[in-house]
């Protein structure tokens, strides 16, 4: 398997040597510029309570605290080892009580409905499973009105992410087009998917419907 495909597998769920090695490579400066793309371009106020899915090794935490200085962030994630890692590299702001790192699964989050103004998922639903279902619980913690940020490296639009797919396994790579049929049947409005074509980056932003 090449390289980036072993990368790829190991970022379903991070554990051991070399799990630590794919988190820490997430946090680097080779994944930085697609969720800095993806920051400079949103409107994201200040003090908005977030809540980031697949939380990785917290870097893209430690940017929306950044981006929003009086913000609450919750960092969710599957992976113990990546629990460890982002609350290490956020470990001022868990401190202050302005981010709260989590175990959870994003199919049934053990966290209450209508609490988060903006829940953002960068390279992350690759994996999930019943992908309905978990646009579903997103919106559940999502408030009325709350928006949600789905974020990729790829865009799902090149052979070579057939190839990655074929070639890692239980990974889906979508096209903006398939993600906003998603978000439609799922009850979301204000859909919209942004693309940077030279690099491929994807990033689509869709609003719970105001009560």
């Amino acid at each position: 398997m090449k390289k980036l495909h072993k990368f790829y597998a190991r970022g379903r769920h991070p554990k051991g040597f070399w799990g630590n090695r794919a988190l820490q490579a997430m946090n680097g400066k080779h994944h930085a510029e697609m969720p800095e793309w993806v920051l400079n371009e949103l409107d994201i106020n200040e003090d908005a309570r977030i809540l980031d899915i697949g939380c990785g090794g917290g870097a893209n935490i430690a940017r929306l605290l950044s981006k929003c200085p009086k913000s609450v962030i919750t960092g969710m994630d599957l992976s113990k080892l990546a629990l460890e890692i982002a609350t290490d590299k956020n470990y001022k702001e868990v401190v202050d009580h302005r981010c709260y790192i989590v175990g959870g699964n994003v199919t049934q989050m053990p966290l209450a409905r209508e609490i988060f103004d903006v829940v953002t998922a960068f390279e992350t639903i690759y994996y999930w499973p019943s992908f309905d279902s978990c646009l579903l619980e997103m919106m559940r913690v999502l408030k009325p009105g709350g928006t949600l940020v789905i974020a990729n490296e790829m865009d799902g639009e090149d052979e070579s992410d057939r190839v990655t797919e074929r070639a890692v396994g239980g990974m889906r790579i979508y096209t903006g087009d398939e993600l906003r049929t998603f978000l439609k049947d799922a009850g979301y409005t204000r859909i919209d998917v942004r693309r940077d074509e030279q690099r491929r980056f994807l990033c689509v932003t869709a609003q719970k419907p105001k009560a």
